[in-house]
C-alpha cells in the first residue's frame, strides 16, 4: 500500500501565522476583536494538504508497480483566498511557493500578500502584509514534521471614519515576525484511507495602530501584540482514481491564542496627552471544521482547495475557503 503523498505543513508556511491584527474601539479601555481571518501556519497548512505532495513525498511514489519514472524535484504554487467574520470585514490573501524536494523532505521560499481591514467602533483601518517565509520538513516513515520563519511588513492604509479620510498621523507601517513547527503522524487506515493527528505552535509578533480620536490633535500611536498560539488537528482523508492521485479529506482542530482579545490601557502620559500605549491580552479558544481536497488536473499539475468554518471565537467566526494551482518540473 502506497503511503499519503502530503505532509501537515503544506503551503501552511507563507501564511502570516497568528496575525496580531486587532482591531480597537476609541476607547483606551474598550475590548478589542481580533481581526485575524488568516489563522496559525499548521491551521492554514492541513487546508492546503496537498502543497507538499511533490516536494515532501517520500521516496516511493512508485514503488508498488516498481515504476522508475523519476519524481519532478521542484514545485511551484500559486494560492489564494479569502475569509469572512461574522458581523465583520472580509480578508483575501495571494501567496507564491517554490519548493524543492530534498531525499524525503522538502525546503520552501514563499511570499504573501494578505489584505483586511481593522475595525475600530466607527473606524475602519485597512491594512497590507507582505510576508516572506522559509520553511523545511519532510514525511519520515508516516512521521511528518514542518518548521517555518517568516518576516515581513504591515502597511497602514488610510484611516477611514463617518467623516471622511485620512492618513496616520503616526506611523504608516510595521514590522512583522513570526516562527512556528507542527509535528504529526499519518495513520493508514483501510485500502486509501489515512488519519493524521498533528500537534503545533507558533510564535508571532506585530504591531497594532491605534487611532487617535477624530479631530483630538492627538498622534496615533501603536501597541505591540505579541501572541503564542498552539493547536491540535485531526484529518482524515481518502485517496482515489486510476493511480490515487486525488484527495478529498475532513479536518476537526482544537486552537488557542493567547491574544484572542485586546484591552488598550495608557502606559505612559505628557500631561494629559498619552505618548505611548500598551495592551492587555486576553486568551480565547475555539473549534474549526473543515474540508479539503486535490485534484490532478494534468500530469504534474494539480488543484487544490479547502474550505473551513470556526466555532466559538469570541471576536466572531470566520467561513474561509481558497485554491491553489501547483505544478511539479
Amino acid at each position: 500500500m502506497s503511503r499519503p503523498r502530503w505532509i501537515s505543513c503544506g503551503l501552511a508556511a507563507a501564511a502570516p501565522g497568528c496575525l496580531a491584527a486587532l482591531a480597537l474601539p476609541s476607547g483606551a479601555r474598550a475590548q478589542d476583536a481580533a481581526q485575524a481571518p488568516v489563522e496559525t501556519p499548521s491551521e492554514q497548512a492541513s487546508k492546503e494538504l496537498a502543497t507538499t505532495a511533490d516536494t515532501a513525498a517520500p521516496d516511493d511514489t512508485n514503488a508498488d508497480a516498481g515504476a522508475s519514472t523519476k519524481v519532478p524535484l521542484w514545485s511551484l504554487a500559486v494560492s489564494g483566498g479569502v475569509s469572512t467574520r461574522d458581523d465583520g470585514p472580509d480578508g483575501t490573501w495571494q501567496s507564491l511557493a517554490l519548493s524543492r524536494r530534498i531525499g524525503r523532505g522538502y525546503v520552501r521560499a514563499s511570499a504573501m500578500r494578505y489584505n483586511g481591514t481593522l475595525i475600530q467602533a466607527n473606524t475602519a483601518l485597512p491594512s497590507n502584509y507582505y510576508i516572506a517565509t522559509i520553511s523545511a520538513g519532510g514525511n519520515f516513515d508516516n512521521w511528518v514534521t514542518d518548521g517555518w520563519v517568516s518576516y515581513g511588513r504591515q502597511d497602514y492604509g488610510r484611516i477611514t471614519t463617518e467623516s471622511g479620510s485620512r492618513e496616520s498621523t503616526g506611523s504608516t507601517s510595521s514590522p512583522y515576525f513570526a516562527i512556528g513547527g507542527d509535528f504529526g503522524r499519518v495513520v493508514p487506515l483501510a485500502s486509501d484511507w489515512y488519519l493524521t493527528p498533528t500537534v503545533a505552535t507558533s510564535y508571532a509578533h506585530g504591531k497594532l495602530l491605534r487611532t487617535a480620536p477624530q479631530d483630538s490633535g492627538l498622534t496615533d500611536l501603536e501597541t505591540s501584540e505579541p501572541t503564542v498560539t498552539a493547536s491540535a488537528t485531526i484529518r482524515l482523508d481518502h485517496a482515489f482514481g486510476a493511480s490515487n492521485n486525488h484527495y478529498v479529506g475532513l479536518l476537526a482542530s482544537r486552537h488557542w491564542s493567547s491574544n484572542g482579545l485586546s484591552q488598550v490601557r495608557v502606559d505612559e502620559l505628557d500631561g494629559d496627552t498619552p505618548v505611548s500605549l500598551r495592551s492587555v491580552h486576553r486568551p480565547d479558544g475555539w473549534f474549526e471544521m473543515g474540508a479539503t481536497g486535490s485534484m490532478e488536473v494534468l500530469p504534474r499539475l494539480n488543484l487544490d482547495l479547502y474550505a473551513t468554518r470556526s466555532f466559538g471565537v469570541v471576536a466572531g467566526d470566520t467561513t474561509a475557503g481558497g485554491l491553489s494551482l501547483r505544478v511539479a518540473f
